[in-house]
């Protein structure tokens, strides 16, 4: 295919480096920006399509449920077939399901231009992380790289509320879908003409049987929660499927122990910190989304106000977001390492949160907005710190599984946090709901703390020897 032609000759090594990681961080901030750019356009779509609560959730978790259950299979695969290519393939899926997406006539039609999207981006997400070794040899620099990858994201989930407000407000909710088109395509473009294709890791099977389990799993449990918002966790149309959702994930674990080239492999999770680290991504995935997604439907439901007002009044996230990451998390984690941040930002993400127990109709704005700049600030120390640990205690060659483990386990988080907040939410009496909501968030939050705490006190099971020499921020990782 024209895209793993050999990059620009005109260019140096250096220029071809950051053109390119502009490149992916384009990407990236993309398919991040679609997991909550639609919160905000849910009361139009709903209306426009004439769709129930569990249409409109299905909308948001038929994308989120896809990325998340193929992140693993598309991380391991990016390391067999080069990372590039599988980069290029997942950007051309994602642009053209959005356009499915902004043309589709029924509910029907959207889920399953999301799900599409979903499988784009599932392809794409990896490979953004794992390319950075590869573009940037020097620790320092690859550093720079990850903080800025941790930045892309945190800025794409914060700036969703606002863009998809202006969008929705200006030219409806299909315009949340049509803007990916352009940028899709200039991304492309710069891609193939900046990044070279990878060293293929031959000799590798996928473990198609792992996939098939993962995706029934997930498929099914996030079914069954959904459904239980309208019929009920005690009728038989939640319980079958979750029950079998639960078989599916107890089959995964074991089919992971016993064949040859499995799909997550136990050894990954030998690392304490490690394996802490990706626990911490899921509970900050659900503690996160799920806060935005309450939030939108807040703003809109119980104040009454437009999608537009309601993508300002989420800024103090996207300011949070912006001073942790370039002016507090670099300073701070040189002295107090990477546990030491998470532990910290799990504290304030659950102060923030605890601040929307309170809030009500009659509440000012004030108190939502400390909240909501307190979860930026917080939860950006969280992704970054478990970030670097991730990528500081992998070889290199098993960078793109690495990132696949963290963006699944952050994306399932995710997953479930709207499935079981958009069911607590479906009903009368928005306020109250809203603040069973939000102490859920402060428990997951919590439990995040508990195990960092759990994981700094123990002693770190010894690096792999690549990690420790090639990867950034190992040495504040280690303390």
């Amino acid at each position: 295919m024209p895209g793993l032609r050999t990059p620009t000759p005109g260019l140096s090594t250096a220029k071809r480096s950051t053109l390119g990681f502009a490149a992916i961080c384009f990407g990236y901030f993309m398919i991040i920006l679609d997991t909550n750019i639609l919160n905000v356009a849910l009361p139009d779509l709903r209306s426009s399509l004439h769709t129930s609560m569990a249409g409109v959730q299905w909308t948001v978790n038929g994308y989120t449920l896809v990325l998340a259950a193929l992140l693993l299979t598309a991380g391991a695969l990016g390391d067999r077939i080069g990372l590039k290519r599988l980069l290029l393939c997942g950007l051309t899926v994602f642009t053209a399901a959005s356009a499915l997406c902004a043309a589709a006539p029924a509910t029907g039609v959207l889920i399953a231009g999301r799900v599409l999207q979903g499988l784009g981006a599932a392809a794409l997400l990896p490979s953004t992380l794992a390319l950075i070794p590869h573009l940037f040899p020097d620790a320092e620099r690859r550093q720079r790289a990850a903080v800025a990858w941790v930045a892309t994201s945190t800025l794409a989930i914060a700036a969703g509320p606002l863009v998809g407000g202006v969008l929705v407000d200006w030219f409806g909710w299909r315009s949340v879908f049509l803007v990916n088109v352009p940028i899709g395509v200039v991304t492309l473009l710069l891609i193939s003409a900046s990044i070279a294709e990878t060293p293929r890791q031959l000799g590798t099977r996928a473990d198609r049987a792992g996939q098939v389990l993962a995706i029934l799993a997930l498929g099914l449990v996030t079914a069954a929660i959904i459904t239980a918002g309208s019929a009920g966790w005690g009728s038989l149309s939640t319980l079958l499927p979750g029950a079998l959702g639960i078989l599916a994930a107890v089959a995964f674990v074991v089919s992971q122990r016993r064949v040859a080239q499995p799909l997550l492999p136990p050894s990954f999770f030998a690392h304490r910190q490690r394996t802490t680290a990706v626990v911490s991504a899921a509970l900050m995935g659900f503690a996160f989304y799920s806060s935005l997604f309450t939030l939108s439907l807040y703003f809109q439901q119980s104040r009454g106000w437009s999608p537009a007002a309601t993508g300002v009044a989420l800024l103090p996230a996207t300011l949070g977001t912006v001073s942790a990451t370039f002016l507090f998390y670099k300073r701070l984690a040189r002295r107090l390492g990477h546990m030491g941040m998470l532990i910290i930002g799990f504290v304030g993400t659950a102060a923030g949160c605890a601040l929307f127990v309170v809030t009500d109709h009659g509440s000012g704005y004030v108190l939502p907005a400390v909240g909501m700049l307190l979860l930026g600030v917080f939860s950006t120390f969280v992704l970054s710190a478990l970030t670097s640990i991730v990528i500081s205690t992998v070889p290199a060659h098993q960078s793109g599984l690495a990132s696949g483990v963290q963006n699944t386990a952050r994306q399932a988080g995710a997953l479930f946090g709207i499935a079981v907040i958009g069911t607590v939410l479906n009903g009368a009496g928005f306020t109250g709901r809203m603040h069973i909501a939000a102490w859920l968030t402060v428990a997951d939050t919590l439990l995040g703390f508990a195990l960092g705490c759990l994981a700094l006190r123990s002693r770190p099971a010894p690096e792999p020897e690549a990690a420790v020499q090639s990867t950034p921020g190992n040495v504040s990782a280690r303390r």
